[in-house]
């Protein structure tokens, strides 16, 4: 029977470390995996699902690694404008881990969704909790991983650019660069988020100092900067934002030529098939317009459809600049990204108004301020008088559970007092 007893015992503590054994092995696996998918964020979208799933189905166990697995889908869902998937990603992600820099990733991408969405209120609500979470995790900063470390500086940094594109479309804009330049220094150990920044700064707006020609060039050296970079680093959905937006500060005719003396080197490597100075903007946004079709991003495919009717449109090519405002249009999936079909529409209307069609004129004119009306509203006030309500509600209900408490009390002293005073009369009638 000891015999027996010790073989078991024996058994058992093999099997405990086993799967000890086991779990750290998988655990490695895991991290290693989610490390490669989001390496492959900005660089290809099947790369970043196919290792986000593995480390899914591999994390039995690990719940931290599952979550970080389920933030990575849901980036991929996000680009890819499943947004019901994405959301039901996210939400899982607070449902599984406390680890709150996973918690405050998928805060942050719930940020983006509802910028998407034009979900003002709700991102209000989801950026309190971000900003809630982030406090908890700089108590005990120091105490950080190096991994951990890398995955907060991503979630500190797209919070602050998240948030600056937010104010940026409703019209907020020295909020919008209030955000963006409150970014800390380390964004640039994070190839990616220092690839974003630049971007955000080059696009426009952010930079206020300096004469208009001063800031032009500025912004170009930054989109410049982030466009080589990307193409060192791989990043198809960089070269292309950059290229886009690069385009976009050559439509006006004196800027264009001003930028194209300034920056001779760098226009020469970027115009390959050397078209002439006039349909350097077309031919830049097509290529990003081919760079985001290769990356599968429907969001931002439609964006460079705009971007390319808009260079045509700066030519005086009505035609070609409607044809490609209707293809941005023709998937209706980005129906569900409001202030990006806005600003379709509101193109729309102009074009068909240089072309006398004045009744399409003014339906895309009616369809894009009532979608503007839905998507500038800031919702600040909104939700933080809900979140002071949902506090006011937290307090009730704690002054409840303590009157609650006192009462009980209050009843167990009482009949903890009729208890003693019936013990001493009876104490009385036994000595008696």
């Amino acid at each position: 029977m000891k015999r027996l007893l010790y073989f078991t015992l024996s058994f058992s503590g093999l099997l405990v470390f086993s799967l000890f054994s086991c779990t750290h092995a998988n655990k490695q696996a895991v991290d290693e995996l989610n490390d490669l998918s989001y390496a492959y964020h900005y660089r290809n979208l099947d790369s970043t699902y196919s290792y986000a799933q593995r480390a899914f189905l591999l994390s039995q166990g690990y719940r931290d690694g599952k979550a970080e697995a389920l933030n990575n889908l849901a980036f991929v869902s996000l680009l890819r404008m499943d947004y019901d998937k994405a959301k039901h990603q996210l939400d899982s992600v607070s449902m599984l881990t406390d680890n709150q820099i996973e918690v405050l990733i998928s805060d942050v991408m719930q940020m983006r969704l509802c910028q998407r969405r034009s979900h003002n209120r709700e991102f209000y609500d989801y950026r309190a909790d971000a900003e809630k979470t982030l406090r908890r995790i700089n108590e005990e900063r120091l105490s950080l991983t190096p991994r951990q470390t890398a995955r907060l500086i991503f979630a500190e940094s797209e919070l602050a650019i998240v948030t600056s594109a937010y104010y940026y479309y409703v019209g907020l804009e020295q909020q919008s660069v209030d955000a963006l330049l409150a970014i800390d220094t380390d964004v640039e150990r994070d190839t990616a988020q220092w690839m974003n920044f630049l971007y955000n700064i080059g696009a426009g707006g952010i930079i206020l100092e300096g004469t208009k020609e001063q800031i032009e060039q500025k912004e170009m050296e930054c989109l410049l900067q982030c466009y080589w970079l990307s193409q060192q680093f791989g990043s198809s959905f960089f070269m292309a934002n950059s290229l886009e937006a690069i385009a976009d500060h050559l439509l006006d005719a004196e800027s264009c030529e001003r930028l194209l003396k300034l920056n001779p080197t760098a226009f020469r490597q970027l115009n390959a098939d050397e078209v002439e100075a006039t349909q350097l903007p077309v031919y830049l946004a097509n290529e990003a317009l081919g760079l985001f079709e290769q990356f599968g991003d429907t969001y931002q495919i439609a964006g460079a459809y705009r971007t390319v009717a808009s260079c045509y449109w700066a030519q005086g090519d009505n035609a070609s600049a409607l044809y490609y405002l209707e293809r941005a249009l023709a998937d209706s999936v980005i129906n569900q990204a409001p202030d990006l079909v806005a600003s379709i529409r509101e193109q729309l209307s102009v074009v068909y108004s240089a072309i006398d069609d004045k009744p399409r004129s003014d339906l895309n004119r009616n369809l894009y301020l009532d979608l503007q009306e839905q998507t500038r509203q800031d919702r600040s006030l909104e939700a933080r008088a809900g979140q002071l309500d949902a506090t006011v509600s937290q307090i009730n209900k704690l002054l409840a559970a303590v009157a609650v408490t006192l009462v009980l009390l209050i009843v167990a002293l009482r009949l903890l007092y009729v208890y003693h005073h019936y013990q001493k009369k009876r104490q009385v009638k036994l000595d008696e």
